[in-house]
């Protein structure tokens, strides 16, 4: 994606954002794009059980680089295992997943149905408050992990993440900005990958 196409990116972003703000079937959006790949998140919900856990998610995911793309939809089942100040919750689910290769030479279909495992952390800490996230998928060996450290004082975040799949593996280290639209805020930052480092732009919707 150079840069035009990376200008018609920020363009579709910024049209898209009034109308989903408004939209009631999603808690939270997350779209973001470098010169060399991009990313769509969604996840929603689901009613909360009558034992009282945490709700259960469902997600839809899309990630594209210059060598290949994956999708992937799931439900995440959830529990609550520490609360207070400091809170614990483990999730387990499954998922269907698609990978395709578009490399030169080595053009490749594979999807399957997968398990899904999570666990996240959050709290207060260091003056601030903190989100963790990490998750596992039995597709291709799929992993995700990724930390964010908020500002009560500043309308900013620090935020750091690692993507790893068997053919691609990404770390991307950004600042999380809030920009006076509840809910939303903008992402710049860097991302490396394939041996090199690129700005990456984008934007996320946050309702929990």
């Amino acid at each position: 994606m150079k840069f035009d196409a990376l200008r018609r990116f920020a363009v579709t972003l910024v049209v898209a954002l009034p109308a989903v703000s408004q939209a009631q079937w999603v808690d939270f959006v997350q779209v973001d794009g470098s010169s060399d790949s991009s990313t769509f998140v969604l996840v929603r919900e689901a009613p909360r059980t009558p034992s009282g856990a945490p709700a259960p998610l469902l997600s839809a995911t899309a990630t594209r680089w210059s060598s290949g793309q994956a999708l992937a939809i799931g439900y995440v089942y959830r529990w609550q295992i520490a609360q207070g100040e400091q809170q614990w919750l483990v999730g387990a689910g499954a998922g269907a997943n698609a990978f395709r290769s578009r490399a030169a030479g080595n053009q490749a279909d594979e999807s399957a149905l997968s398990a899904r495992l999570q666990s996240e952390w959050f709290g207060p800490v260091l003056g601030g408050s903190y989100y963790a996230l990490a998750q596992a998928s039995s597709f291709r060996g799929a992993w995700f992990a990724t930390l964010q450290y908020s500002l009560p004082t500043l309308p900013l975040a620090l935020e750091a993440s690692r993507y790893h799949e068997t053919t691609y593996q990404a770390t991307s280290v950004g600042l999380r900005v809030a920009i006076g639209v509840p809910h939303w805020f903008a992402r710049v930052g860097a991302v490396r990958a394939d041996g090199q480092s690129r700005p990456y732009v984008g934007l996320t919707y946050n309702a929990f």
